[in-house]
């Protein structure tokens, strides 16, 4: 029997610490490879070629981040299904969700891949990394199937409150992917494509080894008749999901907008950009790690009709948080040199991504809060208000960077960045508290 974990009884805090550390290890994992990625890249090839990896990471959050968004549902309604004991409803919401995803996730496959060109043009991307550009995301798309596999698979085992085979299964595609890396670039000299098919085989590992976890769980063997078609609840995974999607790839546009006004700058700023980005995503790891662990607790709680143990949760989530923003941080901005040193080797490229870390270092706490507000309320199943505030976010971005890029230059990308957290973190806290105080 594999490890599952009904979080509605039991004190709450070391309930939600118990799953937040696995969570936070597994996150943290994902990024160190993406980091280490960047580093074989840019250190094993060229700053051209990490430039040029770096220019389609806002695409591909687009893309993924729709998909993802979308499984969020299935996910959402599991959990809620787990806490409530309703082990048939919880079979159907997996087999509906794999439908639902599959049928979007590889539509939008072949659309992307037949548009990705004109989209790399439109979005500025200079002439000397396009073609680098282009076949890396191109092999990152084919792979789209095996992210479906891997999603779909680990939801099943966060909504069931086990958060650590996520995290064995990170660990060996983290170290697949390292392996792969060095091999591919560093010994085999394969450039940009080295990275993109380690990226995919360690994805694959990853897959494999939660489906052997997955099987068994004897309460999710899906019988022939968890497969008959059910528009009611396909209806009300889209009705969770398409919110979580829409926020998910509308802060993404966001981000290509940054990546737009980025690459007019020039290829130096690309890649700076690229470096810096790919940094503070790493630190932002365990912040979005409380939120993953609340989303799951407040999905199974409310499933189980317990409102207080919601609150209770949250109280306790709110203090984790606090000290995750104060640790990250402080990094960025007491070592802002030293981690940009790390990716880039050109001293005025470190110099620009240095600027980039102490702005966001200075406002970690916004990001750190807005995971925690917003994750809750979708795993309470309330997710229009996040997607409004990813809608807000795009805004935010748009605004300060046509404002303040003249005047401040790259540092207006950065300033750009926090407004966006703070003013979503401040929609999504205000609205998390009228709903709690009006169930």
């Amino acid at each position: 029997m594999a490890y599952t974990k009904n979080m509605t009884e039991g004190k709450p805090f070391p309930i939600i610490f118990a799953y937040f550390i696995p969570v936070l290890c597994s996150t943290v994992c994902q990024q160190l490879y993406s980091i280490i990625d960047t580093i074989v890249v840019g250190k094993g090839i060229d700053d051209m070629a990490l430039a040029a990896v770096g220019a389609t990471g806002a695409i591909t959050f687009f893309i993924f981040g729709f998909i993802i968004g979308l499984g969020s549902g299935m996910a959402v309604l599991m959990a809620q299904a787990f806490g409530a004991g309703n082990y048939d409803r919880l079979r159907r919401t997996i087999t509906m969700g794999v439908i639902s995803c599959g049928v979007v996730g590889l539509t939008m496959m072949a659309v992307s891949m037949v548009c990705m060109r004109p989209l790399l043009i439109l979005l500025k991307t200079s002439e000397l990394i396009l073609d680098d550009a282009l076949l890396y995301i191109m092999i990152i798309l084919a792979g789209i199937p095996l992210m479906l596999a891997y999603n779909c698979l680990s939801a099943i085992l966060n909504a069931l409150g086990d958060s650590r085979t996520p995290l064995v299964a990170v660990l060996i595609s983290s170290g697949v992917n390292i392996v792969l890396d060095v091999f591919f670039i560093m010994v085999c000299h394969m450039g940009v494509e080295g990275a993109a098919f380690g990226t995919l085989i360690a994805q694959t590992c990853s897959g494999i080894f939660c489906f052997f976890k997955v099987k068994k769980i004897t309460f999710v063997h899906l019988k022939m008749h968890d497969w008959e078609l059910d528009k009611p609840l396909i209806r009300e995974e889209f009705k969770v999901g398409i919110p979580i999607a829409f926020m998910n790839s509308v802060t993404a546009v966001g981000c290509l907008l940054l990546q737009y006004f980025v690459n007019q700058l020039g290829v130096n700023y690309t890649a700076a950009y690229s470096a810096s980005s790919r940094i503070t995503e790493f630190m932002m790891q365990p912040c979005g790690a409380i939120g993953i662990a609340m989303s799951t607790y407040a999905g199974q709680n409310l499933g189980a009709a317990k409102i207080d143990r919601i609150k209770q949760g949250l109280k306790s989530s709110f203090g984790i948080a606090v000290a995750l923003a104060l640790i990250t941080g402080l990094l960025l901005l007491l070592a802002p040199h030293w981690l940009a040193s790390l990716m880039l080797s050109d001293e005025k490229n470190i110099g620009l991504a240095v600027v980039y870390l102490r702005i966001c270092g200075a406002m970690m706490w916004a990001i750190s809060f807005l995971f925690l507000t917003r994750n809750t309320c979708q795993g309470m199943g309330f997710t229009v208000i996040p997607m409004i505030s990813g809608f807000l976010e795009l805004l935010a971005r748009v605004v300060v960077v046509f404002f303040l890029t003249p005047m401040m230059g790259f540092a207006a990308i950065a300033v750009a960045e926090v407004v966006a957290w703070a003013s979503a973190f401040l929609l999504n806290g205000i609205y998390l508290k009228y709903k709690l105080n009006r169930i």
